[in-house]
């Protein structure tokens, strides 16, 4: 495995002001449960062998103590028992306490990682989050590769933690044995070199694989919608015979990683013979020189090389047959958690050449001629006109289609404009008052907040969307922000409160209750600029009076600069905002 691989290049650049992610994070963030579920596969794995070779040794020993007729006093029976039962007791515990305390230190790594990668994806400017692929086909990409990661230290790190251990137990007893004995510890070593190549093959399979399963979800997702004309057409059947045939490739796709499996651990299992037979035929000719097998005065020494030690060194060896197979049972997990990792940090870890300029104080937002359209859209909604000050809400009004979503999204930075002029009126960083600064020239950090159509619920709890917006945020402000968004008497009412898990994509919540969350996300910071599409779409009467003296109060306070709001909900209590038709 190359430092590449491991580590996935740098992990922080401050001149180029890239942030990656390394492979190695993965060990740093549970770094106490996986030491302590590695301490006990090792004890797992120690006693399994040692109850092995104890026992093939104690057998022999016994079996030759009742043929020769001997008394009971000239062999000690109790403590290898003893030895025994405690080999075979620490087995079973250590085993159960490895799969909680991995199980726990698995949990606790995704948590870690979602958190940490979500919050830096939220984080991002709206303009590179549209750049890298929008918003809910990104989040799936990203939980993922996630849930992905979790394989480097479950089905790669721990394994070889393990291997290496054995190993180099085994090779000191048969060096302390059979000093010459240097074949058999290069054959246990030759198993390492075999792992490591299937692993490191693995990166290219991994790729092949994430490939051909993105083929076959795109041409799923694109035959599903096109259902009814495939059918009028008589062409639903070619498209089956195309689905299938990705179904072949990654059914010999799959195949093709068994066998390279299989062979793997076919040539481990080989080599490992090799070092059984180089044991029993150096043992042999150590016999052959004059060692005396078993005599009555070392029938009880431990120590001396007789032909039941080396029953148990031989066994010992056969037992690393089944410890290093373990190193390529998963022969694309690395593969994937490299793969995963270099596509996190394509997402995550690029950041864009920043020439903009920060503006400071209030500013007004002046929108003269201009014309804007979806991307996807036919029509365009031309000669809007308008200033937005950070006074009073603009509440942008129109029929279904009129583009409100388009100017909203426009304005946030997601859909370029197709004519006309947006610029800003304001102070610069220096105290001095800008000329028509175009928008684009402008950063506005973390202060431009957009709440769009489709918001980002994740996989956590409660507490965790919202300190997505402030990492930093205590009980207390989560418990307010929710009040504003008349949420706080549900989270209250909830079993966990505020460590409700909120489900994939919020599944486990309404869609204006996701849209509340998100809402309330934004309000947890101050915003220069917050852009609301629909917020108030599926509220009733009561909420949308919280929800909007809400806002109209964090306006009035300074918390939140310019106000635009799309709706098509009018309300009595709106009277105090301006109002922009288009369309």
């Amino acid at each position: 495995m190359s430092d590449d691989g491991m580590d996935g290049g740098v992990m922080s650049n401050s001149k180029n002001n890239n942030h990656q992610f390394r492979l190695r994070e993965l060990l740093s963030s549970q770094k106490l449960l996986w030491s302590i579920a590695w301490i006990l596969s090792i004890a797992t794995m120690l006693s399994a062998l040692g109850l092995a070779m104890l026992a093939g040794w104690f057998i022999t020993m016994a079996g030759v103590v009742g043929v020769l007729g001997l008394a009971s006093y000239a062999f000690n029976y109790f403590l290898p028992s003893l030895i025994i039962r405690g080999f075979a007791m620490t087995r079973t515990l250590a085993r159960y306490g490895d799969l909680m305390v991995s199980h726990h230190a698995v949990f606790g790594l995704l948590k870690d990682l979602r958190v940490k990668f979500f919050a830096h994806w939220a984080k991002l400017p709206l303009t590179m989050r549209v750049q890298k692929g929008g918003s809910s086909e990104t989040m799936q990409r990203l939980v993922h590769d996630i849930d992905t990661l979790d394989e480097f230290p479950l089905r790669v790190i721990s394994p070889f933690v393990v291997a290496i251990v054995a190993v180099v137990v085994l090779s000191l007893m048969v060096l302390l044995m059979i000093p010459n004995a240097i074949m058999v510890v290069a054959c246990a070593a030759l198993s390492f070199v075999i792992a490591l190549m299937t692993l490191k093959r693995g990166i290219g399979l991994a790729s092949s694989e994430s490939r051909l399963i993105t083929l076959r979800k795109s041409k799923l997702l694109n035959t599903l919608p096109a259902l009814t004309a495939l059918l009028t057409w008589n062409r639903w059947g070619d498209g089956m015979r195309e689905l299938a045939e990705y179904d072949e490739q990654y059914h010999q796709f799959s195949m093709q990683v068994l066998k390279n499996k299989r062979i793997a651990q076919l040539l481990i299992q080989m080599s490992l013979a090799v070092a059984v037979i180089a044991l029993l035929m150096m043992a042999g000719r150590l016999f052959e020189q004059g060692i005396v097998p078993l005599t009555l005065k070392n029938l009880g020494d431990y120590t001396t090389l007789n032909p039941a030690i080396i029953l148990a060194l031989t066994l010992g060896v056969f037992g690393l047959m089944e410890i290093m197979s373990v190193l390529v049972n998963e022969p694309l997990a690395f593969g994937r958690s490299v793969n995963a990792k270099k596509r996190i940090n394509d997402l995550l870890g690029t950041r864009l050449t920043n020439n903009k300029q920060p503006i400071e104080g209030d500013f007004t937002i002046t929108l003269k001629n201009l014309s804007v359209k979806m991307p996807s859209a036919i029509l365009k909604t031309d000669c809007i006109n308008a200033t937005l000050t950070p006074h009073k809400p603009m509440l942008i009004i129109g029929a279904s289609g009129a583009g409100k979503s388009t100017l909203l999204a426009t304005l946030a930075g997601e859909v370029p404009r197709m004519s006309g002029e947006i610029w800003i009126d304001g102070l610069n960083a220096d105290g001095t008052k800008t000329t028509k600064l175009d928008i684009e020239q402008v950063d506005f950090g973390q202060t431009l907040g957009f709440l769009g159509q489709n918001v980002d619920i994740f996989d956590q709890t409660l507490a965790d969307n919202l300190r997505l917006g402030k990492p930093s945020a205590s009980d207390d402000e989560l418990w307010a922000v929710l009040k504003k968004v008349n949420l706080s008497d549900w989270a209250k009412s909830q079993p966990k409160g505020l460590d409700t898990p909120l489900g994939e994509y919020g599944m486990a919540i309404s869609g204006g209750q996701g849209r509340r969350v998100a809402l309330a996300r934004l309000l947890l910071t101050p915003k220069k600029v917050l852009l609301l599409d629909e917020p108030f779409a599926g509220l009733d009467g009561t909420t949308r009076q919280i929800v909007w003296n809400a806002l109209i109060d964090m306006q009035k306070d300074g918390k939140i600069g310019i106000l635009a709001i799309s709706t098509h909900q009018r309300c009595g209590q709106m009277c105090e905002a301006d109002v922009m038709k288009v369309g």
